[in-house]
């Protein structure tokens, strides 16, 4: 025998804790090599994404070079790390549509400075701000629907391993499950 268990949508006064605190979720790590991924999020409501926290349990072997401040940078013993998110866009009773957003890649690698060279070493961690816009514009976090996936994936390191968390809040009034 089937039970179909009915979900009730809840929404709560705008100022309860759950809506202004802060949660975060860790990931654990990502398994090594190119594209390698953590284990995954599925969002329990509509959530603002804020940040992502990484921390190397094993030092990359790739060098990257990107911008930091209008300067050419070069980081040793790197990955690149992106947090993915995948999205239903169906509307009721249509086929199954996804849509995939990546936000990065983020360089991580570079706590250390040696001879004007960044280099990451075992034990470092880098935090991440997640937007879409330059500068402070995206200090409001990323918009994710109720029901996403979320992870993050590995750049092309083959050795590079880091313990992942991010941060996220409920988006104000968004409904939860009661």
């Amino acid at each position: 025998m089937v039970t179909q268990v009915t979900q009730v949508q809840k929404s709560m006064a705008y100022d309860h804790p759950s809506y202004t605190a802060r949660q975060a979720f860790a990931f654990g790590a990502i398994t090594a090599g190119s594209a390698g991924v953590t284990s995954k999020f599925a969002t329990h409501a509509a959530l603002l994404l804020f940040s992502l926290t990484t921390f190397t349990t094993v030092a990359g072997t790739s060098t990257y070079t990107y911008t930091q401040g209008g300067t050419s940078t070069v980081a040793v013993a790197a990955t690149q790390v992106s947090v993915i998110v995948i999205t239903g866009t169906q509307s009721a009773g249509a086929t199954i549509a996804l849509a995939t957003t990546t936000y990065g890649p983020y360089t991580v690698g570079g706590q250390f400075v040696t001879s004007g060279t960044l280099t990451n070493q075992v034990g470092a961690y880098s935090s991440f701000q997640l937007n879409t816009n330059t500068g402070t514009a995206g200090y409001g976090g990323v918009v994710v629907p109720q029901g996403s996936q979320v992870y993050v994936v590995n750049g092309t390191d083959a050795t590079a391993v880091e313990d992942c968390t991010i941060d996220y809040q409920i988006q104000p009034l968004a409904g939860v499950e009661a």
